[in-house]
């Protein structure tokens, strides 16, 4: 009873209890499968903790041990995955960014990361003497001090914008929070509680200040949305920057250069989260660096008849060939391609993942996480691919940080 089975659970420690273990297995399975994917691809993936924490050192030898562990299991000879520190940000020096680099033949090549990190490093410090600029960008309206400070006190404030010679204008996005039928988008997983999916919503101390914040500063998100909300018959899910950049690239700038600014005092990291970096390796491109942060309640691309009012304000209206509306549907079956290439490989990964579970065996994984990932894997394999990765984003829904659930997928005791 739980994610895998689709079953609601009770409020209670014990059930709890049970979601964290199938969440920590489900994403455990999908990061294990990316990795050998990355791997046996000739790449050196990198994770980066933030530089300005006061125990980065601390952080960076915890999480090269998780990597280590992870780089065996993959069963790639020479497996190297790398820990790293993101450069400083200060509010006086480069503004920070991730940057998703096209692969040679839709595929990583050995040196990628390295090369996107490069550009990303180039590119940041070419926008950062334009800061007054983005902000006037995100409000439509010119710079705000109520915008800095919004920024400044915003935690994981990255925003996706695309580098073209075309795009003139650029729109700079911020993540938007959708609600999603649970019987919608390949079917999601009815947790059982109100507001399932809002960060905050597993405790009624934070519940109410979840949901009367302000969405993100610079969001496109429908006013009240969250505020109007019952807190039923839905999930809330996160469609961050980043992807809708990688959209946008793929809607309206074909060679464009997508990527993500890190904004404000409280965001640090050059690096993009798990999710995020899943949508762009499916979708042919490589990220500069990731972080194992939180990904909580992320989403790809919504598929609705409004998937793209977010950046396309207006296209409704244009016509293409002289079709009214053409190029809005256009764009929507780009998002529903780009959605199916990543519910591809991440299905994939997710049984890639769990077989070498089954095959490390006992002494390496507890015996709750081994019979968990059996689950799964006959779960998957009953489903439709988008169905598959959907187990991925309901586990999400389970709010930590990412490198805790590696940790308890790794750790061999029992649970």
């Amino acid at each position: 009873m739980g994610i895998i089975d689709g079953q609601p659970l009770a409020v209670d420690r014990t059930h709890a209890a049970l979601a964290r273990l199938e969440s920590d297995v489900i994403f455990g399975c999908v990061f294990l499968g990316f990795v050998t994917h990355m791997l046996g691809s000739g790449e050196t993936p990198r994770w980066d903790v933030d530089s300005g924490d006061e125990d980065a050192g601390r952080q960076q030898a915890d999480l090269q041990d998780v990597l280590n562990r992870i780089g065996a299991l993959t069963g790639v000879e020479g497996a190297v995955v790398q820990a790293g520190k993101s450069p400083t940000y200060d509010g006086g020096q480069a503004l920070q960014l991730a940057i998703a680099s096209p692969l040679q033949d839709g595929k990583a090549h050995a040196g990628s990361v390295q090369w996107s990190r490069h550009v990303a490093d180039h590119i940041s410090r070419i926008v950062t003497s334009k800061k007054s600029w983005l902000f006037g960008l995100i409000t439509r309206s010119g710079p705000s001090e109520l915008l800095e400070f919004t920024l400044d006190n915003e935690r994981g404030a990255y925003y996706g914008i695309v580098d073209d010679p075309a795009n003139t204008v650029p729109k700079v996005i911020s993540s938007v929070r959708r609600l999603i039928p649970y019987g919608s988008e390949g079917g999601r997983w009815r947790y059982g509680m109100e507001y399932h999916g809002l960060i905050g919503y597993h405790s009624d101390a934070t519940l109410h200040t979840a949901r009367t914040t302000p969405k993100q500063a610079g969001s496109i998100e429908p006013t009240g949305l969250i505020g109007s909300w019952d807190g039923r018959g839905k999930v809330c899910g996160y469609c961050h920057g980043m992807v809708w950049a990688l959209a946008e690239v793929r809607c309206n700038y074909p060679q464009g250069k997508p990527f993500e600014l890190a904004l404000g005092k409280q965001t640090h990291k050059l690096s993009s989260c798990f999710g995020c970096s899943t949508f762009q390796l499916a979708n042919g491109r490589v990220a500069s660096s990731m972080h194992l942060g939180r990904s909580e309640s992320w989403v790809p691309l919504p598929e609705d008849e409004n998937a793209t009012a977010p950046f396309s304000t207006g296209l409704a209206v244009e016509s293409v060939d002289g079709q009214v509306g053409a190029k809005e549907r256009r764009d929507r079956e780009v998002f529903a391609d780009m959605n199916k290439a990543w519910a591809e490989h991440v299905a994939a990964w997710l049984l890639m993942g769990a077989e070498r579970v089954r095959r490390a065996g006992r002494g390496t994984f507890s015996a709750q996480v081994l019979e968990t990932a059996a689950a799964l894997s006959a779960e998957a394999g009953r489903r439709s691919q988008r169905g598959a990765a959907n187990l991925f984003l309901d586990a999400l829904t389970v709010h930590d940080k990412d490198l805790n659930r590696l940790k308890r997928f790794l750790d061999p005791a029992p649970h």
